[in-house]
């Protein structure tokens, strides 16, 4: 599956390693889309050789306090508008890469999946799509596939309604993605994960995925 199946955000690359009656509203101006307006995020956006716009940081990754700016890049998962949920995701996704071998993400993990249980709350193809991607990179960053059971109660029961061809997005991609998204979470979550897993998705099957 490629990206450009997932998502129309000019192609965003995937992770290294929606239809329902009540859909949930997604917030006009999230709390990356302030802090972008207000330029008080250390990014700019540059356009590449291709004409596309990109995210460049102003300050080294490196010395970024994740646990600040992790949850507001994650709060713009849910927008809309353009360009923002692109730059949302593409900043995301680099200070995932980023951190995936040291502690920060980890230490950020709690004020960002109140923004994940959000995102998949809008049932809106796109931005479930996108937080899917998020979450599959967030799980393999280290020693947070483990922490994440602790989350499940909140996130799961969400993908298995999304996986409801009625109550979901309706879209083949969505049921794909959480079945992707899940094997890796059971690939690097605690021994007991897929037990864990099927409490809320009882339709999940075992995979052979890495650990």
């Amino acid at each position: 599956m490629s990206s450009a199946d997932v998502l129309s955000l000019d192609e965003p690359a995937r992770p290294t390693t929606s239809s329902g009656k009540s859909k949930a509203k997604t917030r006009d101006k999230t709390e990356f889309r302030r802090y972008f307006e207000q330029e008080e995020l250390p990014l700019t956006v540059e356009n590449n050789p291709l004409g596309d716009r990109q995210i460049v940081w102003t300050t080294s990754v490196e010395t970024l306090d994740y646990h600040h700016f992790l949850p507001i890049c994650f709060s713009g998962l849910q927008a809309r508008q353009q360009p923002y949920p692109t730059f949302a995701y593409r900043a995301t996704m680099e200070l995932l890469e980023q951190g995936m071998y040291d502690t920060r993400v980890l230490k950020a993990l709690a004020p960002v999946m109140p923004h994940v249980k959000s995102a998949l709350g809008t049932r809106d193809k796109e931005v479930v799509h996108r937080t899917l991607l998020v979450l599959q990179q967030l799980a393999v960053c280290q020693g947070v596939g483990e922490a994440l059971s602790e989350y499940y109660r909140s996130i799961l029961p969400l993908c298995n309604l999304l996986k409801d061809k009625r109550l979901g997005t309706g879209d083949s991609t969505t049921r794909a993605l959480i079945q992707e998204t899940l094997e890796i979470l059971e690939g690097f979550g605690k021994d007991d994960a897929h037990y864990q897993i099927q409490q809320h998705v009882p339709a999940f099957q075992h995979s052979n995925h890495i650990k």
